[in-house]
């Protein structure tokens, strides 16, 4: 039986809890060390899943005999763990977003490469059960031509709630905000819209949220090179997401409610929340509730409503760290690699410069 391969994680923060938890299923890989500043976090985090604690990375990569590490600390620290990483010859999943700035990413991914390791972006929506189940029924031609692909996030209880992740994750003045914002949410959706429509962004236009500023409405609209159009728009400071029918988005109340509602016998309301993704075309349409892992079909034929798991988290973090573990077994380019994270990081910067050159050529 192949040995499992040795991983060490920089960074112990809310997110590591989440990837820990889905490690915990896979026998490709064993959690060995883990390295935090904060030395309460590390030794408690260590104690609960096994694994030896650092406070400092540096000192985990010198004396731990690694395979692969995930770089799961806050985003102004990428660079520097993943250049560290890459010059001890480990192979490196990094947590979005990617970086800052392109000029480092350029950085990240030609430092792996002179290294001969592989970059794995953690792109996760792409390997979230219902993702995955509606690219391939857009890919079997169920909703025609894909037209267009949509998210709206609104959240928060008024401006007092809002809450600004601050200068240690984004620098201040810089594209940032809050955790349910373009930066550090709709990262995930500018990669996962031109995944489901198997195509590219061609160009974008928007406005951001700066790290440190008074929350305002952001949004981000991108040309497909299909023809295809995807828009996102964020506000984390309304007074809105518990009004009946809305939600914040869908492992908000449309997947505590679906549990709830189980557990006393009574109708799931996952359904009836919009905080999800729409994808129409021009032969139907598509809700995918994205954390919630339901999908709702639209078709000439009438509705169909499909169930894929009951309590998925975090299944897309066991499933995208196995994904990399076959990568690294085999020597095979990983399935989301270090450009993805680049293109992704490309369309939210261009937003924040109001509108922005084609990001691709179109033909």
């Amino acid at each position: 039986m192949t040995s499992p391969l040795r991983l060490g994680l920089i960074g112990l923060g809310n997110v590591a809890l989440a990837h820990l938890e889905g490690y915990r299923r896979l026998d490709q890989v064993q959690v060995v060390a883990g390295a935090d500043p904060r030395a309460d976090r590390a030794a408690m985090m260590a104690v609960r899943y096994g694994f030896t604690a650092y406070n400092n990375y540096r000192e985990m990569l010198e004396r731990e005999r690694l395979d692969l590490v995930a770089v799961l600390s806050t985003v102004s620290t990428h660079r520097e763990a993943v250049e560290a990483a890459a010059d001890r010859g480990l192979h490196v999943l990094c947590e979005k977003p990617l970086t800052l700035s392109l000029e480092d990413a350029d950085r990240m991914i030609a430092r792996c490469a002179e290294r001969k390791v592989k970059l794995f972006y953690a792109a996760s929506y792409r390997f979230l059960p219902a993702a995955m189940a509606a690219r391939a029924l857009i890919r079997s031609g169920a909703i025609g031509e894909v037209r267009l692909l949509t998210e709206t996030m609104i959240g928060s209880t008024g401006p007092a709630g809002y809450q600004d992740m601050g200068p240690h994750h984004y620098p201040a003045g810089g594209p940032g905000g809050s955790g349910n914002g373009l930066v550090d949410h709709g990262i995930h959706l500018v990669d996962l819209f031109p995944w489901l429509a198997d195509t590219e962004i061609v160009s974008v236009t928007g406005r951001g949220q700066r790290s440190g500023q008074p929350p305002m409405a952001e949004y981000l609209t991108m040309e497909l090179r299909s023809g295809a159009v995807g828009h996102l728009i964020y506000d984390d400071a309304t007074w809105s997401a518990d009004l009946p029918g809305e939600g914040l988005f869908s492992w908000g109340p449309s997947w505590d409610e679906m549990a709830r509602g189980e557990a006393e016998n009574r109708p799931a309301g996952w359904q009836a929340h919009p905080g999800h993704i729409k994808v129409y075309g021009s032969a139907g349409a598509l809700r995918i509730y994205h954390y919630a892992n339901h999908l709702m079909l639209w078709t000439a034929r009438g509705v169909e409503q499909i169930r894929l798991e009951d309590r998925p988290m975090p299944g897309q973090f066991a499933a995208e760290m196995a994904s990399f573990a076959a990568s690294i077994r085999h020597d095979t380019p990983p399935e989301v690699t270090g450009a993805d994270g680049r293109r992704a990081l490309a369309a939210v910067l261009g937003a924040y410069r109001g509108g922005t050159p084609p990001l691709a050529a179109k033909s």
